[in-house]
């Protein structure tokens, strides 16, 4: 996904929950330069925040973007450290203790979310710690994206058959293989999530570029992790290497692949790895 269709929703959900607020909201800048717009709730009982534009430096969360880190308030309406611009949409949704924590993404886009409770009270150490998790979990997806997303783009333009078309198809490759190394080393499901899709979009913008003549088209039922190690072994990955990336010893790698190697009925990994590309198994 675009920036732009970048959705803080997932993530003010999991701030909820694991926060146990009332509400949870946020907005991002459409850009270095933009405001940042709430225009994300989750918990809301009024549109009184929705479509909000923030100043840095005025309210909870505009303190929170001028010095970069989380701020909060036991009672919002009795805090002496923020400005009361926001005061009556605040008011309108009954929002009493209130955390923000600041979020910074790739090319210098940046934003807040926001956590409150319809009462005063003391939001600790441990509340915002939870939040500033999901925050930095969002961070590091959004940067995943944008680096997949803009290689993708570099790659894109590239005419088939040619010397560049070659390279490039070849760094597609490389991207492939680093998100498998990347899901595989995420401990949160919505981010295995992410890098699998960001998986399905790199392999499909692969397939979709004209081929050279000769590829065919039929598909062996090779184990996800067959496909994994091929695509590990594809940038040049030793199995000792494949393993390290996958989670697996180096016997259990050359296990999956000469199992691969024979449902593709091929001799040696050179000619499995050009037989699951041939076929679209792998980028």
């Amino acid at each position: 996904m675009t920036h732009d269709e970048w959705s803080l929703t997932p993530f003010l959900h999991e701030i909820r929950t694991a926060t146990s607020v009332d509400m949870a909201f946020g907005g991002m800048t459409a850009g270095a330069d933009s405001p940042v717009v709430l225009d994300e709730l989750i918990g809301n009982r009024s549109d009184g925040l929705r479509n909000l534009q923030l100043t840095t430096g005025f309210g909870l969360g505009g303190k929170a973007l001028a010095m970069g880190k989380p701020v909060h308030v036991r009672d919002y309406f009795a805090a002496r450290g923020i400005t009361h611009h926001y005061d009556v949409a605040v008011r309108q949704e009954g929002l009493r203790a209130v955390f923000a924590v600041p979020v910074q993404a790739p090319g210098g886009s940046r934003g807040v979310v926001y956590g409150g409770l319809r009462r005063p009270a003391v939001l600790g150490d441990r509340v915002i710690d939870k939040a500033v998790a999901v925050v930095r979990r969002l961070e590091y997806e959004s940067a995943v994206n944008a680096e997949v997303v803009r290689r993708i783009e570099e790659l894109g333009d590239t005419a088939p058959g040619s010397a560049s078309a070659r390279g490039a198809d070849q760094r597609f490759r490389d991207i492939y293989a680093e998100l498998v190394f990347i899901r595989n080393q995420a401990s949160e499901a919505p981010t295995k999530e992410l890098v699998e899709e960001l998986m399905r979009r790199v392999a499909a913008s692969l397939r979709d570029r004209p081929a050279a003549p000769g590829g065919g088209t039929a598909r062996p039922a090779l184990s996800p992790r067959e496909i994994e190690v091929l695509a590990q072994v594809a940038i040049g990955c030793s199995n000792r290497e494949a393993g390290e990336r996958l989670g697996l010893v180096a016997s259990t790698v050359k296990s999956y692949l000469q199992s691969a190697t024979r449902k593709l009925g091929v001799r040696n990994r050179v000619e499995a790895v050009a037989a699951a590309r041939r076929e679209g198994m792998i980028p």
